[in-house]
């Protein structure tokens, strides 16, 4: 007996037909053909038990409007079919064929036919009205036959993740080594935010973590959303990742620890709340479907699935014949925490790796190589000025929302500049900011251009510098902005110089030099070089040359190669400090 559910009208119908001696459900296959030819022919169906007296009952399956859409199920009529002699010039019927006209089957579909042959052997049953014994029998037993049908397919059903329901939802579900969320945990929404730019239909999985700042709250989002083409943003279900995680108010939950590329932030704008229903069946389902995808193994959704369930994974890279030899495959791991075990993956993601691989596969694994970057940042302020203990936090700040953004990466995911210069300006004191990124130890980059990963590689942020700050508005007349120096400089005395005397030259020359210095000039290493030089004494070494200039808590170094510091109107440069080695 087939698992399909077989209504009552239809058993009825076919019982009343074998018990009639007609042949019921005789099943063929609609041979293959192009729908697309004017006009369509659709091969003859021959029937076995031929010749034949009459058709009562012809069923199949029609194709839908587009190629692409399901067959769907049809009972065809005399509309759409007859009945023929397949010799010219026969009365024996033997054939069904399509009318050019009528519905037609859908190529390669099983059609399925009741009808009663020419030459049968007669029934003994006389009357099979509605109400005559033979038929009430026949009923009752073709409603226990229903009722089996029925109990069957719901065992059937409740054996896979998509139509199990209740207590058999649970049995499923536990082979995956997950349970049902009971009332009284925390619950609430979270709003999703695209990132500008980013094109496309964005997906959320299911169980995505969310977190506050610290990582010590977590909730997971409870249900798969797609945030479409042209949506900014989503709000998406969020259930507390275990049972002692509390509720919070809005706007605690707002880092996402899963990279989803597309997506800029993530905060919850309500207060979560404790839930007063178990976890429906249908949540249920969507919080382990990526567990069902990850349980099949051996595909690369299924390891990229598993490998970002464990919370040390922030991304994971799949690439098959990486070096163009088959049955080999690379994963590049990005570690939630890269700096904590820089050479070899953690052991739960090598047992993850390892339980996922498909069978005879060799697997190259190794960490997202990390590319430490360093982001040059000349901010803008508002007004005229602020006090040092303000601007620091405002440097703490840029340095925080900087970080954050590059935790977001996925591996081989470009940092852009505008995005990030975007989320600075969001702090009403920063009027504009100019970002320079580049590889640490690299060439000096270009201001505004964005910085593009290697591929299989993840960002790490190296550290942030800040050169000196501005002010939309000039200070009031005759205020002034002091600014300490210090220098260091390792330098070749003269036969007969002492080390005292250079280092009061070196000093002396420092001063006059600040002192006279005019607005506008731009302080770098050969300019100063040039300022102090004294071939008569001493001979400097420019790569071990370095003078600071500190305005409030901000500092600037002048080296070799390094960023120069443009003199404003408001400096007063007072030399603090000169230290001198041979």
């Amino acid at each position: 007996m087939s698992f399909i559910d077989r209504e009552y009208p239809d058993i009825v119908r076919d019982v009343l037909t074998s018990l009639t001696q007609g042949v019921a459900r005789e099943v063929h296959t609609v041979a293959k053909y192009d729908p697309k030819t004017r006009p369509v022919q659709v091969p003859d169906i021959v029937l076995q038990r031929r010749p034949v007296r009459r058709v009562s009952f012809v069923t199949g399956f029609i194709a839908g409007i587009k190629p692409s859409d399901p067959v769907t199920p049809y009972n065809f009529t005399l509309n759409d079919y007859e009945l023929v002699a397949s010799k010219a010039g026969s009365k024996d019927l033997d054939t069904i064929r399509f009318l050019g006209f009528g519905k037609k089957p859908a190529p390669e579909t099983n059609l399925m036919v009741n009808y009663y042959p020419r030459s049968t052997d007669p029934t003994p049953l006389t009357d099979l009205n509605v109400g005559s014994v033979a038929r009430t029998l026949l009923e009752a037993v073709s409603k226990e036959l229903a009722l089996l049908y029925a109990q069957l397919n719901l065992a059937y059903d409740n054996a896979y993740i998509e139509t199990a329901t209740g207590a058999s939802l649970n049995r499923v579900v536990a082979l995956l080594g997950y349970t049902r969320f009971r009332a009284g945990r925390a619950v609430g929404a979270v709003t999703f935010t695209r990132r500008a730019g980013a094109p496309g239909n964005i997906t959320i999985p299911a169980g995505t973590p969310i977190t506050d700042a610290a990582d010590k709250i977590r909730y997971e989002t409870s249900e798969t959303h797609d945030m479409l083409a042209g949506e900014s943003t989503a709000e998406v279900r969020v259930r507390a990742a275990d049972d002692t995680t509390p509720v919070v108010d809005a706007g605690i939950l707002t880092v996402i620890q899963r990279a989803i590329a597309g997506l800029d932030q993530v905060v919850n704008q309500r207060a979560t709340t404790k839930s007063s229903a178990d976890e429906s069946d249908q949540e249920l389902r969507a919080r382990a479907a990526d567990a069902l995808i990850a349980a099949s193994k051996g595909t690369v959704e299924a390891i990229t699935y598993g490998l970002l369930q464990l919370p040390q994974v922030r991304d994971a890279k799949v690439e098959e014949m990486p070096n163009g030899v088959p049955g080999e495959i690379r994963i590049s791991v990005s570690l939630a925490e890269p700096g904590r075990n820089p050479k070899d993956l953690p052991p739960e993601v090598m047992a993850k790796i390892e339980e996922l691989r498909p069978a005879g596969i060799r697997v190259v694994t190794a960490p997202a190589k990390t590319v430490s970057i360093q982001i040059g940042a000349q901010l803008v302020l508002a007004g005229s000025s602020l006090p040092a203990a303000v601007i620091q936090q405002v440097h703490q700040n840029v340095q925080a929302v900087i970080a954050a953004e590059i935790q977001k990466l996925g591996v081989g995911e470009k940092l852009r500049v505008r995005p990030l210069t975007a989320k600075l300006l969001a702090d009403q004191r920063i009027a504009d900011a100019v970002l320079t990124i580049g590889e640490k130890g690299g060439a000096a980059p270009e201001a505004g251009i964005d910085f593009t990963t290697p591929a299989g590689s993840a960002v790490e942020l190296a550290g942030v510098i800040f050169s000196a700050d501005t002010f939309t508005q000039a200070l009031p007349a005759g205020q002034k902005i002091p600014v300490d120096v210090r220098a260091t400089a390792t330098m070749e005395l003269l036969a007969g110089v002492a080390a005292a005397d250079a280092k009061a030259t070196l000093t002396a020359k420092l001063k006059q030099f600040f002192a006279g210095v005019k607005a506008g000039t731009s302080i770098d290493t050969p300019t100063l070089l040039t300022a102090v030089r004294d071939e008569s004494r001493y001979a400097i070494d420019p790569l071990k040359f370095t003078v600071t200039l500190t305005v409030d808590t901000q500092f600037v170094q002048i080296v070799q190669a390094g960023p120069a510091f443009t003199v404003k109107p408001e400096h007063s440069f007072t030399v603090s400090s000169v230290e001198v080695t041979n």
